[in-house]
């Protein structure tokens, strides 16, 4: 993965992607949220918010850091507590709550989404104090103990991958068919 010293300036959308559990004992997974900063070219992970709470403290975290990072969408896995939390969420505020029908098991859904991350396109912070962390759990999967981190990071990459944003390029000056039919190479 590449990495950056400073977050973009201007994103085009800042994407929470969570991955909830019901449960908020240390033995089984914590609920996570990546916070995300798309840019035309990149992807770019600027927060990890992960714990062990209960429903309550889950819904107060989400309303959080929505305000916190002006999410442009929050996505929810659509299972566990998932489930209650989108229905509340959608009833009770504005915010901009994406249900998200989770496909296999989670290494398929990584597996899936690895390519864009070869590709170069995904980048984490030169440092941060939930780097190690979220870097341990990734890079030993399938094999780490727990795989929120991994599930809420293969959630965005395939949204955003099925949900690009349309951007207008301009031919450069003397490229492309113009060019070539002006040199007679056609």
């Amino acid at each position: 993965m590449r990495r950056y010293r400073v977050r973009p300036a201007q994103p085009i959308r800042i994407i929470h992607s969570w991955d909830t559990a019901y449960k908020p004992n240390q033995i089984n997974d914590p609920s996570v949220c990546t916070v995300w900063m798309e840019t035309k070219f990149a992807y770019y992970l600027v927060d990890v918010w992960r714990d062990w709470v209960e429903y309550p403290h889950l819904k107060t975290a989400v309303k959080s850091l929505a305000n916190k990072w002006n999410a442009t969408a929050i996505l929810i896995e659509d299972k566990a507590s998932g489930q209650s939390l989108i229905q509340e969420l959608r009833l009770t505020t504005t915010l901009p709550i994406v249900a998200i029908e989770p496909e296999g098991d989670k290494l398929i859904r990584m597996s899936s989404q690895s390519a864009t991350i070869e590709a170069g396109n995904v980048y984490l912070p030169e440092s941060s104090p939930w780097l190690s962390d979220y870097e341990r759990e990734l890079f030993v999967f399938p094999l780490s103990e727990h795989d929120d981190q991994v599930g809420s990071t293969s959630q965005f990459l395939k949204w955003v991958n099925n949900n690009k944003q349309q951007f207008a390029y301009k031919p450069v000056q003397g490229c492309g068919t113009a060019f070539k039919k002006r040199k007679g190479a056609w």
